[in-house]
């Protein structure tokens, strides 16, 4: 834990506070007749349009910023994770403000996105409230010098590019959804502060994924008629891996006791959620998803042992038993057993067949990009070197720049400094992740830090097949990582003890706190020590006398 400001808090003189204060007021104002003008423009320049409803909520947006900086953050993974390529391509949030089909289009010449405008007001607001309160003061945390080395290496690999003969169109566009990454790690760590503000994140996050679940589930019913062979996805491939954190944490607020309104809603949120999920057929989802399982069983054995021997026999053989029935099945419950047979015992022929041979001679060649220089990397904007023929996939404009591997790609940009940097931050945000779930007093603290850092380890083994560095995942990703950053020092950090509702009613008990690390994870249960099985007398105190009546201990000769 570390603040990298310095703080500053000295006393203000009462002419000065209410300067200050006439000053806060004046631009509020001037804000808000600015947001009536310009509102009342839109409408009497064109016809009512949900174009204007866009801009209304944009501009709305604009001012919970810069009154409260939290909010900001709020909105981003909200919006961030709310919208879809395909499933709402209208939806303008990570969409240039020159994309023609956004509703918030208004020119070919304006190349910002409304979630990079957000991260930069945000950090404006923070900063510049800081300023006026004369209180500079952030949390780096763990993950700072990390995060800080990724980025060096980020705009290395930006520079290189650029004076080595790159598209400097292409190149700015592949580096700016990464450094998203970087940039909510460190907005989440210093604007999240409270428990409720963590609640408070969690549920915007869900109920964004739910969102998004429903246009599925809408695009399924009313354009598709349910008939899922004629496309191969509704959404995004990153879609999938989202909704990976609904499930777990629907489970792992079950597993450490959680709010009793997360373990009531979210299971009425799956439905969907599955839905959509199945319908979006992405294996690497369905095998990400089973090595989350796995870790949550291993997380199991510790928090409920008894429960774990009487779930984990039955699910192995239930498990065992459905792979042995669809190992062949070509239909939609089916598509677990086909993903898991994907990677065991690949067959020929097929979509998946040539998905895995494009792959195959994709990484081929971006294996000998690599070793050709394997110190700098080729720099962001600059084609990878082509030796082995790959099929024709020119639909996808930057076909000859991005690979699907996007680990082996950080790599083939950055070089070996911005790929170890990479797994470093990676490396660490999963030790940090995996030590503060250690540390963690259950409930919902517990569940979120879970979720969170199997998060990260399925978005990584998810980058390993498929391309993942696009914005939102970086916006979920950088989010996740900001959580497992700062969630010791907000469990670390008092909470008052909720008041009696009666006089009669016994004192509450405090609000559990920070685990040492000696004590072990939470197990439930765990608060009073286990008596030996040999003794079964009832356990009774000492009496007051004991000490007197105990014989003194001779001394040594």
């Amino acid at each position: 834990m570390s603040d990298t400001f310095l703080t500053y808090s000295g006393p203000l003189s009462s002419t000065a506070q209410a300067r200050r204060s006439a000053m806060a007021w004046g631009l509020w104002l001037a804000a808000l007749l600015g947001f009536t003008a310009l509102t009342a423009l839109l409408m009497i320049r064109g016809t009512p349009s949900f174009a204007v409803v866009g801009w209304v909520c944009f501009l709305v947006g604009i001012v919970a910023v810069l009154y409260e900086p939290r909010y900001g953050v709020y909105q981003l993974v909200g919006f961030g994770l709310a919208g879809d390529m395909l499933l709402t391509p209208w939806f303008p949030f990570v969409k240039n403000l020159s994309s023609a089909e956004s509703l918030l289009y208004i020119g070919r010449a304006t190349s910002f996105s409304p979630a990079e405008i957000f991260i930069g007001l945000t950090f404006i607001s923070w900063l510049g409230r800081a300023a006026m309160q004369r209180k500079f003061k952030g949390f780096g945390g763990p993950l700072l010098w990390p995060a800080l080395g990724f980025t060096f290496f980020v705009l290395f690999g930006l520079l290189y590019g650029i004076t080595h003969h790159a598209d400097r169109k292409i190149a700015l566009w592949e580096v700016r959804f990464i450094l998203c990454l970087p940039a909510m790690l460190f907005l989440t760590s210093n604007l999240i502060k409270t428990r409720q503000q963590l609640n408070t994140l969690i549920w915007v996050a869900m109920t964004a994924l739910f969102f998004d679940a429903c246009n599925g589930a809408w695009f399924v019913a009313t354009i598709l008629k349910y008939n899922l062979h004629s496309v191969e996805s509704i959404a995004e491939h990153s879609f999938s891996i989202h909704l990976n954190t609904a499930f777990v944490l629907a489970a792992s607020v079950w597993m450490f006791r959680g709010s009793r309104a997360k373990r009531v809603i979210l299971p009425l949120m799956m439905p969907i959620m599955l839905f959509s999920y199945f319908a979006n057929q992405r294996r690497a989802s369905f095998i990400t998803l089973a090595l989350a399982l796995a870790l949550m069983a291993y997380v199991l054995y510790f928090v409920h042992r008894k429960v774990f021997w009487t779930i984990m026999p039955i699910a192995v053989v239930l498990g065992a038993v459905y792979l042995a029935a669809f190992w062949n099945s070509s239909g939609g419950i089916g598509m677990p057993a086909r993903a898991i047979r994907s990677v065991i015992a690949p067959q020929q022929g097929g979509r998946d067949d040539s998905s895995n041979v494009y792959r195959v001679i994709e990484n081929t060649n971006a294996k000998f990009t690599i070793k050709s220089r394997p110190l700098t990397g080729i720099g962001f904007g600059n084609k990878f070197f082509i030796v082995a023929k790959m099929p024709d996939i020119s639909f996808f404009e930057w076909w000859e720049y991005i690979t699907h591997n996007s680990i082996m790609w950080i790599w083939m940009q950055m070089g070996a400094g911005g790929f170890l940097a990479m797994l470093m931050l990676v490396g660490m945000s999963i030790v940090v992740g995996s030590r503060a779930l250690w540390r963690m007093p259950g409930g919902d603290l517990s569940a979120i830090t879970l979720t969170a850092t199997l998060y990260i380890v399925m978005h990584f083994v998810y980058a390993y097949v498929d391309m993942s560095w696009e914005a939102q995942s970086m916006l979920y990703v950088g989010t996740m990582m900001g959580i497992v950053n700062c969630v010791e020092r907000l469990a670390d950090t008092p909470v008052p003890a909720p008041a009696k509702r009666w006089p009669w009613q016994p004192e509450p008990l405090p609000v559990p706190g920070l685990r040492p690390l000696h004590e072990g994870p939470y197990a439930a249960g765990k608060a009073t020590p286990r008596r030996s099985r040999r003794d079964k007398r009832p356990a009774s105190p000492a009496p007051a006398y004991a000490d007197v009546l105990r014989p003194a201990a001779e001394p040594r000769r």
